[in-house]
């Protein structure tokens, strides 16, 4: 029973720490003049290609994260404490950013420019670090420590569930680069200022709720050696 709470809690987690890093919304827009070149079919083979990119890279990172802990002899508690307060930061830095889009706007006209070999830049520069930037694989990080647990059947229930979750982003992500252009046209520079709004929000607070879940654990260990 408890690892099937584990695996359903991991999935909003995953789900809602990684949806606004990965930012599918703002990733389309600028994929949108990075291939604005391209015809519909091509942008959907893209997307799919950039999400399949974004499931592999972000469950690496979610699997390896705890080897790579261990390998530099840091505990899950302190990545936990870390990992919630550079979540947080991020959010907050998030909330807080000015509605400026004109830098991304002329970053993917330079970059369209260059060439149409689309192929050979679906994983750099669409899926890292433009989908998956260090601050998405930071979350995957922080994520690996937080569904680590004392029991094996535990962590890979959660670790399964935090899988979904990232399944689940990939999803929205491949949406969204699918439709790219209906979505900017529908939703305007409010809509899209609302909603990134909405998401540092809760990314701040799912920060706020790891990193106390590492200070609680922190604290009950000095309590025990005291």
């Amino acid at each position: 029973m408890d690892d099937i709470l584990s695996f359903a809690r991991a999935i909003p987690l995953a789900f809602a720490a990684l949806l606004p890093v990965v930012n599918p919304l703002g990733t389309a827009i600028i994929l949108l003049g990075l291939t604005e070149g391209a015809d519909e079919a091509t942008r959907k083979g893209i997307a799919r290609s950039v999400a399949i990119n974004t499931v592999l890279l972000l469950a690496v990172v979610l699997v390896a994260g705890r080897l790579i802990l261990g390998f530099f002899g840091i505990s899950v508690p302190i990545v936990q404490l870390a990992g919630g307060l550079v979540l947080a930061a991020m959010g907050w830095s998030m909330l807080l950013s000015p509605d400026d889009t004109s830098s991304q706007t002329k970053a993917a006209d330079a970059r369209s420019s260059s060439g149409t070999d689309y192929a050979s830049q679906v994983f750099y520069p669409f899926t890292f670090p433009l989908t998956v930037g260090p601050g998405g694989v930071a979350v995957a990080i922080t994520l690996s420590a937080h569904t680590s647990h004392g029991h094996y059947m535990a962590t890979i229930a959660s670790q399964l569930g935090a899988f979904v979750g990232i399944l689940a982003v990939a999803v929205v992500t491949y949406f969204c680069l699918a439709n790219a252009g209906r979505i900017a046209a529908r939703l305007g520079a409010s809509g899209m200022s609302v909603l990134t709004r909405l998401s540092a929000f809760i990314v701040v607070c799912l920060g706020a709720e790891i990193c106390w879940n590492g200070v609680r654990v922190l604290l009950a260990t000095v309590t025990a050696a005291s």
